[in-house]
């Protein structure tokens, strides 16, 4: 790889995704730090670190079965639900908490909980899924002659957890930092406050950035810890990889366990994506004045009416995300890589970024842009675009990184003694054989950007997208129009996965 195509990119990453955290760092003071151990704060971490924990068992205990039946077992049209599996993580989770809330009473520390565990599953499943296609059939076919589904199930579980645990430590981060959910809920049932609340009514309250910071270093450590053993995880899933022999597992016939899993797969979607979908039809169309086509109808026009600007605004940010988080990211993931154990230990600092809480990397985008020689930035929407492209940044290295880890070295070789230059290199071989896994990363950034609330509610650039305006209006009243609005969400969020799982063979990889 060429030395100065790194140091560009890394330069890129640490503008994009370091800069934002190191200039929060550099403004905190030691009279910023004495609310950081009060009683309130301590409650606070312990309700959030329940928060997360409850999210991570729910997205392992649905996703490791659902990620099993739908990509191992013969049952009816597993295709199907397996790629339908997908778009409860699609789904906003504030658009899933607000179905949920009015179909149920459930409100409080459980409502959180469910929703975030529902809408995070599909990693772990995702996961599962590939690491149970890595075992070689003739290991399970011995564990099978032995002692039948159950022994070949208690002989594969160990190695499918690394690639479990994996993902629930991302659906772990992603529950302790999101505070769209917990706001919403609390708004519509009783007060239940996390650690984010926190850092959005520190820096509301005062604007002071150290404060706002030190408010949230607890947060911060508390992700730090989930995501150092990740690290290790992640490296322990690849090293499961095909030999040379290796063959693929046979379909495993699970008998008259087979309608009660199709039972379970639809159940799991009903729940995290289907209900929460047909609810938001239902109020659209009229709710309990009672349901009419013409009132969806005009519920959607409205809708586009006035959320059209901001749908172009959200997609304009998404698609700019997307463009510039790519290139960087297949310079930087392939050079992780292929820098062996010097990658390995630069690999924490590629999760800086998700090491933070989305509201902080905000207010430190804030810090960073909100300045008289990047004002011009920092005014329009190019200040999104970076924020997103920082913020999501490390997903496509590392989808990159393990992308490469399955691309035999000897092809890059072979190009560069017939005298391709290492520009020429990745853009004509690497690139193209990584296709799938730099499509998909960007589809990822572009979904993540699009649904992306938290570290946009306070830069005023961001305030022109649709999730925004969402964010507004559910909290002033549910009527057809939001859920319409919700609903046009929705579409353009799964739009692209969708035509693309319609019209091209290929299967994209967006796991890092």
């Amino acid at each position: 790889m060429s030395r100065p195509l790194v140091l560009l990119g890394l330069l890129a990453f640490t503008l994009l995704g370091l800069a934002p955290i190191a200039l929060m760092a550099l403004r905190v003071d030691a009279g910023d730090l004495h609310g950081m151990f009060s009683e309130r704060s301590s409650e606070l971490l312990w309700r959030t670190a329940l928060l997360g924990v409850g999210a991570a068992l729910t997205a392992l205990l649905v996703g490791i079965p659902y990620g099993f039946l739908v990509s191992r077992t013969d049952v009816p049209a597993a295709n199907v639900w397996r790629v339908a599996g997908v778009l409860p993580i699609l789904l906003p989770p504030l658009v899933v908490a607000m179905s949920w809330a009015g179909m149920t009473d459930l409100r409080g520390g459980l409502a959180t909980t469910l929703v975030l565990g529902l809408c995070t599953f599909p990693l772990v499943a995702l996961y599962a899924a590939r690491a149970f296609e890595r075992i070689d059939g003739r290991q399970e076919e011995a564990a099978l002659l032995v002692g039948g589904l159950r022994t070949a199930l208690k002989a594969e579980l160990p190695l499918v957890m690394p690639s479990a645990l994996f993902a629930a430590t991302f659906a772990f981060v992603l529950a302790i930092n999101d505070f769209a959910v917990p706001d919403y809920v609390s708004s519509v049932g009783p007060k239940w406050s996390v650690y984010a609340d926190e850092v959005f009514a520190s820096w509301r309250s005062s604007k002071d950035t150290g404060a706002a910071v030190a408010s949230a270093l607890p947060l911060v450590l508390l992700t730090a810890l989930a995501l150092w053993p990740a690290l290790e995880l992640r490296r322990r899933s690849l090293m499961t990889s095909f030999s040379g022999d290796f063959r693929a597992p046979a379909t495993l016939r699970l008998g008259v366990w087979r309608w009660p899993a199709l039972i379970f797969v639809l159940a799991v979607l009903c729940a995290s994506a289907f209900a929460p979908l047909g609810r938001l039809v239902w109020e659209a169309g009229g709710g309990p004045r009672g349901f009419s086509s013409s009132v969806l109808q005009a519920s959607f026009e409205r809708a586009i009416e006035l959320g059209r600007a901001n749908l172009a605004s959200s997609l304009t940010f998404a698609v700019g995300a997307a463009l510039i988080a790519v290139p960087i990211g297949l310079v930087l993931g392939h050079a992780l890589e292929r820098a062996g154990t010097l990658g390995r230990r630069l690999a924490p600092l590629v999760l800086v970024p998700l090491a933070v809480p989305a509201i902080l990397f905000g207010i430190g985008g804030i810090a960073l842009w909100n300045r008289p020689i990047t004002g011009a930035i920092y005014d329009s929407g190019w200040m999104a675009v970076l924020l997103f492209a920082g913020r999501f940044l490390p997903f496509v290295v590392l989808a990159i990184a393990a992308a490469t880890a399955m691309l035999d070295p000897r092809v890059e070789e072979s190009a560069r003694l017939a005298g391709a230059g290492p520009a020429r290199r990745l853009a004509r071989i690497v690139a193209p054989a990584l296709s799938p896994a730099v499509i998909g990363s960007g589809l990822v950034v572009f979904v993540l950007s699009m649904r992306e609330l938290d570290a946009a509610i306070l830069v005023p650039a961001a305030n022109s997208t649709v999730l925004f305006r969402l964010y507004n209006a559910v909290h002033f009243g549910r009527d057809g129009y939001v859920a319409a609005l919700a609903l046009l969400v929705v579409f353009f969020v799964i739009a692209p996965g969708l035509l693309w799982t319609l019209f091209c063979r290929r299967r994209l990889e967006v796991l890092p």
